[in-house]
């Protein structure tokens, strides 16, 4: 399940972070070097809202997008802002703040978007308009994974983390509708819990993040912990199934800390 509230985002560059002002709900955007842009209409339509908001940026920093609260609830779609400017560029409906997992492809050029419905997990792909442009049904594999998915850049190949004792990656087609690769990548310390909804063995407090950085590259960020997170930056070739570890760190704090793979 995707987290119920990421407030602040920071690329996965490490240059750019993304936040919504509470005073006048406007999207605040920072680089590294000290600039500041903030949107000149609301980032959202309702500031009461904002107590349950999930703020997501692309690896580059060049895209925000912006959600809250759930469906059935509002009927606000997820909004998506250029980060360079601050203007609104599309919007994508259907998206829940408490269920659903959003991320962009490895150009930017669309929004993978894994929906927690009666089917179980459906991954949706949405361009900068917010047009749906695929809808499928994945294997039950990748369905209970899919909040921890990246979308590289050809708009078919999603990259899946698979949690457990023995935790991997999956790529998945979503032309074609199959399991492309699976390779192990390493535990981290990581606690097991079973879960029983969906009868599995599962990981606690730990979160993840996947990037792919190049046509047959990802970067996977792992943050394990809760008043201490322990993270892992790990660059990954896909073509080889070789994992290195870039940098690891701790954080004083909560699982809420907002990390990069810089």
């Amino acid at each position: 399940m995707a987290d119920t509230s990421q407030p602040v985002a920071v690329s996965g560059d490490g240059r750019r972070l993304a936040y919504i002002r509470a005073k006048g709900a406007r999207l605040v955007i920072r680089d590294l070097d000290g600039r500041t842009r903030v949107s000149r209409a609301k980032a959202w339509p309702s500031t009461t809202e904002l107590d349950v908001t999930r703020v997501t940026m692309s690896y580059d920093g060049s895209l925000v997008a912006v959600d809250c609260c759930w469906a059935g609830y509002t009927e606000h779609p997820a909004r998506v802002y250029d980060a360079k400017t601050g203007a609104l560029l599309g919007k994508v409906a259907g998206v829940t703040v408490h269920d659903d997992a959003l991320s962009f492809s490895g150009d930017g050029d669309q929004i993978l978007v894994r929906t927690d419905d009666d089917k179980g997990g459906t991954f949706s792909v949405h361009d900068l308009n917010g047009r749906r442009t695929a809808r499928v049904v994945p294997p039950r594999l990748i369905r209970r994974n899919g909040a921890d998915a990246a979308l590289n850049a050809d708009g078919r190949t999603v990259a899946v983390y698979i949690a457990g004792r023995t935790p991997k990656i999956a790529l998945y087609d979503l032309e074609s509708g199959r399991i492309t690769a699976t390779f192990p990548v390493p535990a981290s310390g990581q606690k097991l819990e079973r879960d029983p909804a969906d009868d599995r063995i599962a990981e606690v407090d730990t979160d993840v993040r996947l990037d792919w950085t190049g046509e047959s590259t990802l970067r996977m960020v792992r943050k394990v912990g809760f008043k201490l997170v322990r993270v892992k930056v790990y660059d990954i070739d896909v073509a080889t199934g070789s994992v290195d570890l870039q940098r690891a760190y701790a954080i004083a704090g909560t699982t809420d800390e907002a990390v990069s793979g810089q």
